[in-house]
């Protein structure tokens, strides 16, 4: 059994991705998602639970390689070094690569104070954030905004995927900000396909909630400074 192989870009190259009008979607799979896909009962970190629907849709997204980035964290990080060799098994019983991008990259920008070269970059873009109704407060222009439930926001999965398809026809190139748990890696997977091409949609997970005074996560301990601007 092979270790993940962790291509780390930094938020620089993202970035520039960004400004060259390179399209990439990007999702994260921390322990909550692993979890899921490995079956485990309850609810993540945040109190989504692990449906039925949900850990396939995961599985399936795991088994099919449609060209996105996935990214996931370094076996040494405690919520994977716990779980290693579920994954490990995970992927060589479904011969699934152990290619993956480093999932640290913007919490990692987020705690070093170091963010406002993407926020900037965001802002010249149609940036539509799909995430829950507080992060309303943030104060970063965009072109739009997809709220999604504060719990079990996969159960809106159609919904926001209709919500996604309207923000296509009225945008061309727009960035999806994810900041919804679980759900965004089914989502992302799904749409990919239909609009992969034509926007960005990227897993931003838990890294505003510092810059709206919420302190979820033990890093956001680590922020430097509160303020996003």
């Amino acid at each position: 059994m092979g270790e993940l192989e962790l291509t780390s870009l930094s938020l620089k190259q993202y970035v520039d991705m960004m400004n060259m009008g390179e399209k990439f979607s990007f999702t994260r799979w921390g322990d909550g998602e692993w979890g899921c896909v490995f079956g485990a009962s309850g609810h993540n970190c945040d109190g989504h639970e692990y449906f039925s629907e949900l850990a396939e849709g995961l599985r399936t997204a795991l088994k099919e390689d449609k060209g996105y980035q996935k990214a996931t964290w370094p076996y040494s990080a405690p919520m994977l070094a716990r779980i290693k060799p579920q994954v490990e098994d995970y992927l060589d019983r479904y011969n699934l690569s152990k290619e993956w991008y480093d999932a640290r990259v913007w919490e990692d920008a987020a705690m070093a104070g170091e963010i406002q070269s993407l926020i900037s970059q965001l802002e010249k873009m149609d940036l539509v954030l799909v995430t829950e109704s507080d992060k309303q407060k943030l104060p970063i222009q965009r072109a739009g905004f997809i709220e999604i439930p504060s719990t079990n926001c996969f159960l809106a999965k159609d919904q926001i995927k209709q919500a996604m398809m309207s923000v296509m026809e009225q945008f061309d190139n727009p960035v999806f900000a994810f900041s919804a748990s679980m759900a965004t890696n089914v989502i992302v997977d799904e749409m990919y396909d239909q609009i992969g091409d034509e926007c960005w949609m990227i897993d931003f997970g838990s890294i505003w909630e510092p810059f709206i005074g919420r302190f979820t996560r033990s890093y956001h301990s680590q922020y430097t400074t509160g303020e996003l601007v």
